[in-house]
């Protein structure tokens, strides 16, 4: 049986095309080193300094040879092979260019010894930051481990048109960092915020045409009917709700999938109080978010509950999520006399965390709440017909109001200072105070 020729593109799938192309690179580069032998081992640069973009271009001075040999970061086997075919590539996506952005040098690492190898940038890291980034890295999120430590000591350059240039800090984006998470907190608390009160609004309407509470409460931007007169069960309730799920596997963390099963359980909570109370889901709404305690292992959600009065006299609610879960019944329901403290309520949670405990217990928090979403909405909250969210506002120069660059590259805030650039976040703050008090117009 005589054989096809294979289309090209296909080759690779055939085992002994890439068998006889491996032995024929490897004879190549093996006739190469003989040649000119490398002049030194090839690693992952731990430098101060290096600027995320001179990758994958691999400026440093490697062997022609070596350098095929490396395989370029988020690049598959087949583009490897293409790459060194001099095949044509699909283009990659936007995402992977986004992600590129974000990405910072590697600074922390072990040998093969697992001895600790670091960049000489990390000696100016606090040692909290250290010691958590290191716990980061031993608990398999060695990437978030690496921003981790970026945070505080990185920055880039940002330049405007006019050339006003300045110097902005890096942020890891992790949950429970000391600086980023409070920051995370206050900015996914300004992004629900009023989308969740429109919805929340509508549900406290009375329904009649001419209701001057209902006017006055739209005018005022509260919500009406709200809080009710003392003594008075109202119609439609604005509730802070906690729901506390029993960690029965020791002393040591629920794992990421325990708080799924968290989330999971609490869906099942709204469809059993749908049913028993006769409730539709275009009748209330509930926004809340994962947590864990500051000092033990009890997966737990708070929330935010707009809707129906629903009865707790007799921990009716308590049963029905002692039912659900198979054991936990804790859970807590209490009139929140303010809309925005009780959302606040449910996402400040690890901005607190991150202030108040240990770095090893931060890197831990880290590890359960991996690839863990921890804000959900349901019911009317969920994808509610309410005023589109505004996209965050670019980055503008506070001197002459034009849009600002992206940052060109990490490198160390000590080499940015060195190189007279100034902090944005100051410079926006000190030209703020001055025209409040009077001394420079406004641009």
């Amino acid at each position: 049986m005589s054989s096809q020729p294979i289309p090209r593109g296909d080759q690779w799938k055939d085992v002994r095309f890439v068998q006889q192309w491996k032995a024929e690179k490897k004879q190549a580069l093996e006739r190469r080193w003989q040649k000119k032998p490398p002049a030194a081992v090839i690693s992952a640069p731990l430098l101060e300094g290096v600027v995320l973009s001179a990758v994958p271009e691999l400026r440093l001075e490697i062997p022609d040879a070596a350098r095929e040999l490396l395989q370029w970061e988020n690049e598959s086997l087949l583009d490897r092979a293409h790459r060194l075919e001099d095949a044509p590539r699909k283009p990659k996506s936007n995402r992977n260019a986004a992600q590129a952005r974000h990405q910072v040098p590697a600074m922390i690492g072990k040998d093969d010894r697992g001895s600790w190898v670091l960049s000489p940038i990390v000696s100016r890291a606090t040692p909290e930051k250290l010691i958590k980034s290191k716990a980061m890295y031993d608990g398999g999120l060695e990437k978030k481990a690496q921003r981790e430590i970026a945070c505080g000591l990185l920055g880039g350059e940002v330049v405007c048109r006019s050339g006003h240039a300045f110097r902005v800090a890096y942020e890891c984006g992790n949950r429970y960092c000391v600086r980023c998470g409070p920051r995370q907190a206050n900015r996914l608390f300004a992004q629900q915020h009023d989308r969740l009160f429109f919805v929340a609004t509508r549900l406290m309407l009375c329904g009649q045409e001419e209701c001057a509470e209902c006017n006055t409460a739209i005018e005022q931007k509260r919500l009406p009917h709200w809080p009710p007169p003392r003594g008075a069960r109202p119609r439609v309730v604005c509730a802070k709700i906690d729901f506390t799920l029993r960690h029965t596997r020791g002393d040591q963390l629920p794992a990421p999938e325990r708080m799924r099963e968290l989330n999971q359980m609490i869906k099942k909570f709204c469809r059993a109080i749908e049913k028993q109370f006769g409730i539709d889901r275009s009748q209330y709404g509930l926004a809340y978010c994962d947590e864990l305690g500051g000092n033990n292992s009890n997966p737990h959600a708070h929330g935010l509950y707009v809707g129906p009065w629903l009865p707790q006299e007799k921990k009716q609610l308590s049963a029905l999520w002692q039912k659900i879960t198979g054991g936990s019944f804790i859970l807590s329901i209490k009139y929140a006399h303010d809309f925005s403290k009780a959302l606040f309520h449910a996402v400040k949670y690890p901005a607190k965390f991150a202030q108040r405990s240990s770095p090893q217990r931060l890197a831990d928090l880290e590890k359960v709440f991996h690839r863990v979403r921890r804000f959900h909405t349901l019911a009317s909250f969920y994808a509610p017909e309410a005023p589109a969210v505004e996209k965050p506002p670019l980055r503008r120069c506070p001197r002459c109001d034009e849009i600002l660059s992206e940052p060109r590259g990490w490198q160390s805030i000590a080499e940015l200072t060195r190189r007279g650039l100034e902090d944005l976040e100051a410079v926006r703050g000190e030209l703020a105070r001055s025209r409040g008090l009077g001394d420079l117009p406004p641009p």
